[in-house]
């Protein structure tokens, strides 16, 4: 999806209490022991398959869960037949369960890095690092190869920002650039997506998205755009600059 994935920085130690009545024979409680394993492992996977941000899976994150079992009652108050099969209780209210305890520790995203191996010439090279510094890379190296006036920069791309890189080089350069891609590693964003400024310090410093003053908040745009793309709920104000509209009406 749009090479993202979906991480958690710290995730702390959530609880998932799961109480069925399994009557008193040994056997519908051992059935009912089964259909809770069965149902946490699935929705375990259900919810790292498809995290809260944007849909995407989850990577580098742990959890902690309890379950505990309470005997008495009648095999009927399971309400199986009203609810379905206890194994898709127990699913959906672990997806539910892990997918918000993700959401409430201040997830990031973590965005797959090209590495990018730009060869130009000398007069060319102001225009590679414009185009670079437009698409968020960083730099990591510089070298002149002997015996040419060529130069080597390497640089670390994000997989977003790659799309129509060499287009724009060659308008840049004047077709004096080339470029190849190579899958790096997995970077994590270090943009809260839900920033919300508290103090007065925290606004003039960080602005209103975190990212400085005016500026929009990458982490946000980007989990907007890839779930606008998937058909998901964007949380955004469709109107920003009310002004009253003016109607031309033709009276006969």
């Amino acid at each position: 999806g749009g090479g993202r994935s979906e991480v958690s920085a710290s995730v702390p130690a959530s609880e998932a209490g799961f109480s069925a009545a399994g009557g008193g024979d040994g056997a519908v409680q051992e059935a009912v022991r089964a259909a809770v394993e069965a149902g946490v492992s699935t929705g375990f996977q259900l919810a790292t398959a498809a995290g809260p941000l944007c849909d995407e899976p989850m990577w580098g994150v742990a959890f902690e869960l309890e379950a505990w079992l309470g005997a008495g009652g009648a095999a009927a108050a399971l309400h199986e037949d009203v609810y379905g099969p206890l194994t898709g209780q127990v699913t959906a209210a672990v997806r539910q369960a892990l997918r918000r305890a993700v959401a409430e520790s201040s997830p990031r995203l973590v965005e797959a890095m090209f590495l990018c191996e730009v060869s130009a010439a000398s007069d060319a090279l102001s225009g590679v690092y414009t185009v670079l510094g437009r698409r968020r890379a960083r730099i990591v190296s510089e070298e002149m190869r002997e015996g040419s006036d060529v130069f080597a920069v390497h640089a670390f791309l994000p997989a977003e920002a790659s799309f129509g890189l060499m287009t724009e080089m060659r308008q840049r350069c004047s077709g004096g650039a080339s470029a190849s891609l190579l899958l790096s590693h997995w970077e994590r964003l270090q943009i809260d997506p839900f920033f919300v400024p508290v103090t007065e310090e925290e606004r003039e410093e960080f602005g209103e998205e975190g990212q400085g003053v005016g500026a929009p908040n990458l982490a946000r745009r980007l989990i907007d755009s890839v779930r606008r793309r998937k058909g998901l709920a964007v949380d955004e104000k469709v109107v920003k600059d009310a002004t009253k509209q003016r109607t031309r009406a033709r009276k006969v």
